[in-house]
């Protein structure tokens, strides 16, 4: 009795700590709110999206003008919406329209972050709120939560900027000499997934991205199912520096020329 109550007991503070470490690693979202006005940007409105599991998360958004599409933007696990700022000003600039969702413990949004609960969110958001024509914008973790909606066959095109393969090639190259594969939970297969993305694709990647190299996002460009799919590799461009002219030049191509 004693040994199985120490081994449920080890295995309950294991499992803690691996949930910490995880969420640590893969989602250290800045929890701050801000409203869109004091982040710089009074033309988006923030709004509240209510789960089926009862937490609530934040929204910003624009509304498209002229029959443009509206882009459902998916960050990336660093910094928070408020850090994407400048970003949404671009695209409402250019007409179109947007919708940012903070995930689960980002951005003042409530609840805490996890693989099926980001996708599901992402769905919901996706299906309730959001005008068509609709493009999938993923940045890094991001690009995983759009890949997963699109193999659904959400969204009229995909962007995808610096996609990685998978959580455990991503760790595996952070400490190549542990074998943590079958310790990783949150797996965000990408890889995989993306066979099943069909709709026009562009995938945007730095040549000298040191956290996701750029050999990933070729991987996930070349398995892509879709038949209209463009890759635009930056020259020096790291991880979180590529939205430069040349990236908005090709960005607002796609975009505009279906």
């Amino acid at each position: 009795m004693l040994k199985s109550t120490f081994i449920i007991l080890a295995t309950s503070y294991f499992a803690w700590h691996l949930e910490r470490f995880e969420t640590s690693v893969i989602y250290p979202f800045d929890t701050t709110y801000e409203t869109p006005a004091s982040a710089g940007e009074p033309r988006l409105r923030e709004t509240r999206f209510a789960t089926t599991d009862g937490e609530e998360l934040i929204l910003w958004r624009s509304a498209p003008r002229d029959g443009r599409p509206t882009i459902l933007y998916f960050p990336g696990n660093a910094g928070g919406l408020r850090d994407r700022v400048e970003r949404f000003s671009h695209l409402i600039d250019r007409g179109y329209g947007v919708t940012a969702l903070g995930y689960r413990g980002s951005s003042g949004s409530t609840g805490r972050p996890n693989e099926m609960a980001l996708v599901e969110d992402a769905i919901a958001v996706s299906t309730r709120e959001v005008a068509r024509p609709l493009v999938l914008y993923g940045e890094s973790l991001g690009t995983a939560v759009a890949i997963k909606l699109a193999g659904r066959g959400v969204g009229d095109a995909v962007i995808l900027e610096a996609p990685f393969t998978s959580v455990v090639e991503l760790i595996e190259r952070q400490h190549p000499t542990e074998d943590l594969d079958h310790l990783v939970t949150q797996r965000w297969e990408s890889l995989d997934g993306a066979a099943a993305v069909r709709q026009r694709l562009l995938v945007i990647h730095g040549s000298d991205d040191h956290l996701v190299p750029v050999q990933m996002g070729r991987a996930i460009f070349a398995v892509a199912g879709s038949v209209n799919k463009r890759f635009l590799e930056i020259d020096g461009g790291s991880h979180n520096d590529l939205w430069s002219g040349e990236t908005l030049a090709v960005l607002y191509d796609f975009l505009e020329n279906r």
